[in-house]
């Protein structure tokens, strides 16, 4: 039985090697022979490392030209229908969802500030450890679209699939990359459809120019965090015995400062959600935060 398990496996990895073959446009076998090194190597500290692993069977050189030349150029026409393929590759790894399908899009800065020669450099912002110091760096934005795998499908392990990565030039914004890119996934035939889908994004994306093109995604529901510093205003509604002044009419209504507490309004429901941690604790989280369960407060006092 398990002997012809694996052989089923064999099977559908040839079948979903050659879909990956075809939708390379070129230097194919350099660019599998990368793969195949990157996924047995563990020590590599850069790419040219990857050449000295047995699985590529080709010089270094072989493989900057595969890295740069295995997709046309973006101003090409068939740019788009090679993306296609790949991603219609990269749907075959995906597990097959049952309750719930997840996207997550995230902005990623890789420092270079000692490359001398790479071109497009601009300040990023990168944690420094030092206290005092202000957390930046020289070096690239990359926006990544990754699908978030089910836990049952993945036996309970966190997963990330990358669907698009992009690198983001100085002269764009994270933003519009990230609204191309969703684009570009919402018309892949592999992702397209009526199933309903979620996008989960940082505080980067809480904001107009982002949510404002996703609303208009159809069966596309978008997570976002909010700022700390981020100002609302509610719904205004006329009184009914309010007189009406000369003027236009009132915009909004009254101010809800997320900093300012004098400002938030008394809530209209609390939702609470119990979970179990890693050590068999039961834990009550709602709008207040964290609570403990009953026996840790206890051994607490």
């Amino acid at each position: 039985m398990k002997n012809q398990e694996n052989r089923q496996s064999i099977k559908e990895f040839l079948s979903w090697r050659e879909n990956l073959y075809h939708g390379l446009n070129a230097r194919k076998e350099t660019i599998l022979e990368l793969l195949d090194a990157l996924s047995s190597n563990q020590m590599a500290n850069s790419v040219v490392e990857l050449s000295e692993n047995p699985l590529f069977r080709r010089d270094y050189n072989s493989l900057y030209h595969g890295i740069q030349e295995f997709l046309p150029q973006q101003n090409e026409d068939n740019y788009s229908q090679q993306v296609d393929r790949l991603l219609e590759a990269v749907s075959e790894t995906i597990p097959t969802l049952r309750s719930r399908n997840f996207n997550l899009i995230d902005t990623t800065p890789y420092p270079r500030p000692f490359s001398t020669t790479l071109a497009d450099k601009t300040f990023i912002h990168y944690p420094n450890p030092i206290k005092g110091n202000k957390p930046i760096s020289i070096g690239h934005y990359y926006s990544v679209l990754c699908a978030l795998p089910e836990r049952i499908a993945t036996g309970n392990v966190p997963w990330a699939v990358p669907l698009l990565g992009e690198r983001v030039p100085s002269e764009e914004t994270a933003i519009n990359i990230g609204n191309k890119q969703l684009k570009k996934i919402r018309e892949t035939a592999a992702f397209s459809g009526n199933q309903l889908s979620v996008l989960v994004a940082d505080s980067l994306y809480s904001q107009r120019d982002f949510i404002g093109e996703q609303v208009k995604q159809k069966n596309l529901i978008t997570l976002t965090r909010i700022r700390s510093n981020r100002v609302f205003y509610r719904q205004f509604i006329r009184e009914k015995n309010q007189e009406i002044t000369s003027g236009h009419p009132r915009w909004y209504g009254d101010k809800f400062d997320l900093k300012d507490q004098k400002t938030w309004h008394e809530p209209t429901g609390v939702s609470q959600s119990i979970f179990t941690t890693k050590k068999g604790r039961q834990q009550k989280r709602d709008n207040f935060g964290l609570e403990p369960d009953v026996n840790e407060r206890n051994s607490q006092l």
